[in-house]
């Protein structure tokens, strides 16, 4: 439980921008993250993953001096690493994990994610964010989450919807599986699709974006989820084929994307849109205009806005060395200005 009289973590100076870092594997999340330098938020980047040197992204973030930081997959932080950091840290999970643990039949990349989380150190984050509102009892056993919401898209991904010249071309970003390519073999021997199954940088991706119109979303096994490509394709633009989603975090199957149950129905829907574009170009519009509610210029500020107001009302677990002292008050006018 959190303790009401932890003291509030120090804010930015009146008229000082908050110092935002967010810390992941770049080629997953940094477009998903930031990127701005303004008067209202300075962000940094810092690239961290399972197995590389924990001591080198500790003192980036250090020579950083964050006000807040942001963790894409805490569970992978080594336990204690950032137990004295003197900033609030919300930890975000990304990786689907078991809906339960009451028995039945459980998929084991599932319970291998679920057993990987269960490792993560409470002390390393203030509060936890989860992209599926449906794993949270099985979270709620390692730690409480306090928000659930879809991964943010970078700005820099949005794109106009512009109606396709010539023939569309298509595009699966996602690294290989037994599942995913039941989907898509057909499509890939009888047209141009380019399978990037290997993480790229977001100067790349933008790259692929600008110069594909139609994407697949297949999920990584035989079990439902909701993966962040549906919103970042959506944000660009394009015509997204997707399996069925769970959640559907309020995206409308036949309207904002096409939903497939096999490998057959996504070879018909695939040759059809490629032989008619213009006739799926208002479920692309439908599905532009729904991925700006995660436009990460829009999520950030306002969820770091709330981090620091509950922190401020309801403490927290972590005890933190030197925390405290002239700061401004937590969720006072100053950090309001800065996350506004």
């Amino acid at each position: 439980m959190a303790d009401r009289a932890t003291p509030p973590y120090p804010t930015p100076p009146e008229g000082a921008p908050l110092r935002l870092a967010f810390v992941g594997q770049q080629t997953y999340f940094r477009a998903c993250a930031l990127d701005e330098d303004s008067p209202r938020v300075t962000t940094t980047f810092i690239e961290y993953r399972s197995g590389r040197d924990p001591a080198l992204m500790r003192s980036q973030l250090a020579a950083f001096s964050p006000h807040v930081v942001v963790v894409f997959r805490p569970e992978t932080v080594p336990a204690g690493l950032l137990a004295d950091l003197p900033a609030p840290i919300l930890g975000f999970l990304t990786e689907p994990i078991s809906r339960s643990t009451e028995g039945g039949a459980l998929h084991w990349d599932l319970e291998e994610r679920r057993r990987a989380l269960a490792q993560m150190d409470r002390a390393n984050v203030d509060r936890l964010v989860s992209f599926d509102p449906l794993i949270i009892p099985t979270v709620d056993e390692v730690m409480e989450v306090w928000r659930s919401l879809p991964i943010p898209v970078a700005d820099r991904l949005y794109r106009p919807v512009e109606r396709v010249k010539g023939v569309p071309k298509m595009l699966f970003v996602g690294r290989s599986t037994v599942h995913r390519e039941r989907f898509l073999i057909d499509v890939k021997h009888r047209f141009d699709c380019l399978h990037v199954a290997f993480g790229i940088q977001v100067d790349e991706l933008e790259h692929l974006l600008d110069t594909h119109q139609i994407t697949f979303n297949i999920h990584n096994e035989p079990y439902p989820s909701f993966e962040n490509r549906v919103l970042l394709h959506l944000a660009a633009g394009h015509l997204v084929i997707s399996e069925p989603l769970s959640p559907t975090h309020g995206l409308e199957p036949g309207f904002d994307y096409l939903e497939v149950q096999h490998p057959e129905d996504l070879l018909a829907i695939a040759t059809e849109a490629r032989a008619f574009p213009d006739a799926f170009h208002r479920v692309r519009v439908r599905g532009r205009q729904k991925a700006e509610l995660v436009r990460a210029s829009r999520v950030w500020p306002a969820l770091v806005r709330d981090l620091f107001a509950d922190v401020a009302a309801f403490g927290t677990h972590r005890t933190v060395a030197g925390r405290g002292g002239d700061g401004v008050a937590v969720g006072g006018a100053a950090t309001a200005a800065a996350a506004a």
